[in-house]
């Protein structure tokens, strides 16, 4: 039988908005201990005979499926069920029941935690009450201090007619067409190869096979030795180059290396770039003149400009806000947010021990960063009596149908969820207390000479 009697078990619970029921309220006894800061101790105790009624549901749902000697599949009687198959019985319970518990404590003690809760010390013997302890987080309480007149510089850039050219001319290249030519490369051609590296013995390594690769030459980035080995080919000709990759090529593999390839030349193009003129503008806008195009870019420039400086004046407040603002951090909060943030980066591909530190340290100042900003914007804004309404919220939800009209249906369909809904109060809120600390900030404009970078497409 599976016995669950131990002095330091541990384990984490369900995603937090899983927690919250609507189910009766158990005869739980509960006691809430305050055992650090921001950290409280359920204990919790659930009688007997609701443990017993629990096991039984469990037991009913297995007993559909159980067999034995004697009994037809579906038909052991529930107690040869609970004792046959006592281990798979109390391990379901204790996987859907524990949470469903824990929600319901957390409910009568009027916790809000941000990180699922940790139990711990669970004493589980069917035929006897269920006592565990719940580690609970919740949300620091700090007093957002001097938060006004934070002295910042908001330099900005004058959009001039250089910047627009230069833009124009990115533009043209970016609606370039492509001219097959029937003459020998040069540089400046756009040329499609089919590669495969070849062994010391000159023979081909299937597995290096890579199609249609696109080259420019004559670009910066192209290794000389390519373009070299590319200059003056026709199309259909196979050409062997060899490659000598600098010691500090990307690719460690490569990096130092001198490497053989067969190159064959499947097309060679020119790259012909559209005049600047009204006809570009109609055909590839769909604007009436290259004034009115230059006139947008213009407006688009500027635009980005200043959502550039926004971001700096808010990077520079927001840094200010915390360095005024000293309170140490939940380990657990810091950790699991952490966690959520390297899983998301690495997706599907394993990562060792190792590699796993060296994400922590490199991510961790910056998770550190985002939880005090957060804590210290909603200390302002609770002291500020700032506030989200739903109208705000479904103004905001038709900003993103707006900006996106083919996901209308999807991001509707995704803020039905009040979870959501209220997950986007939160980052409003956020946003509204930090447009508040601005206003409140001691603001120098300051205009700096050099070229407007564009915001990348």
């Amino acid at each position: 039988m599976l016995q669950r009697v131990a002095s330091e078990h541990w384990c984490s619970l369900a995603p937090l908005t899983a927690l919250t029921t609507t189910e009766p309220a158990l005869s739980l006894k509960l006691s809430n201990q305050s055992t650090g800061p921001w950290q409280h101790t359920l204990e919790i105790e659930v009688p007997t005979e609701e443990v017993e009624e629990r096991l039984d549901e469990v037991a009913r749902k297995i007993q559909r499926r159980a067999a034995l000697p004697g009994f037809r599949r579906g038909h052991v009687p529930i107690h040869l069920v609970r004792q046959n198959f006592a281990d798979a019985v109390e391990q379901e319970f204790l996987e859907g029941y524990l949470p469903r518990v824990t929600g319901l404590a957390l409910e009568e003690a009027k916790l809000d935690p941000v990180v699922p809760p940790q139990v711990r010390n669970l004493r589980f013997v069917p035929g006897q009450p269920m006592k565990f302890e719940a580690i609970v987080e919740v949300r620091p309480e700090v007093d957002a201090k001097n938060f006004k007149g934070i002295p910042v510089t908001r330099r900005t850039k004058v959009v001039d007619e250089t910047d627009v050219d230069q833009m124009i001319e990115r533009l043209r290249g970016d609606s370039a067409v492509f001219v097959d030519l029937s003459r020998p490369t040069q540089r400046g051609d756009i040329v499609t190869v089919d590669s495969v590296r070849l062994d010391a013995n000159g023979r081909r390594i299937p597995s290096t096979r890579a199609k249609a690769l696109r080259l420019e030459l004559g670009s910066p980035d192209m290794l000389p030795d390519l373009e070299n080995g590319l200059l003056g080919a026709e199309v259909g000709q196979e050409r062997t180059v060899e490659i000598s990759y600098p010691a500090d090529y990307p690719t460690q593999e490569l990096a130092g290396r001198a490497v053989r390839y067969l190159l064959r030349v499947r097309k060679t193009q020119e790259k012909k770039l559209r005049d600047p003129d009204d006809n570009f503008a109609r055909e590839v806008f769909d604007l009436p003149s290259l004034e009115e195009l230059r006139a947008r870019v213009r407006r688009n420039l500027e635009g980005e400009e200043e959502m550039r400086a926004r971001r700096e004046v808010e990077d520079a407040v927001s840094d200010e806000l915390i360095r005024r603002n000293s309170f140490d951090l939940p380990e657990r909060l810091v950790q699991w947010t952490l966690d959520r943030m390297i899983n998301e980066a690495v997706g599907q591909r394993q990562v060792g021990e190792d590699g796993r530190r060296e994400l922590e340290t490199r991510y961790r100042p910056a998770v550190e960063r985002s939880l005090r900003r957060e804590i210290l914007l909603g200390a302002v804004a609770r002291q500020e009596s700032l506030a989200v309404s739903e109208d705000e919220i479904a103004a905001e939800i038709d900003r993103m149908v707006q900006a996106d009209p083919r996901q209308a249906a999807r991001v509707r369909a995704r803020y039905q969820s009040a979870d959501r809904r209220r997950a986007l109060g939160e980052a409003l809120l956020e946003r509204k207390a930090l447009d508040h600390v601005i206003a409140a900030a001691s603001v120098t404009d300051e205009s700096v000479g050099g070229r407007v970078v564009p915001a990348t497409r």
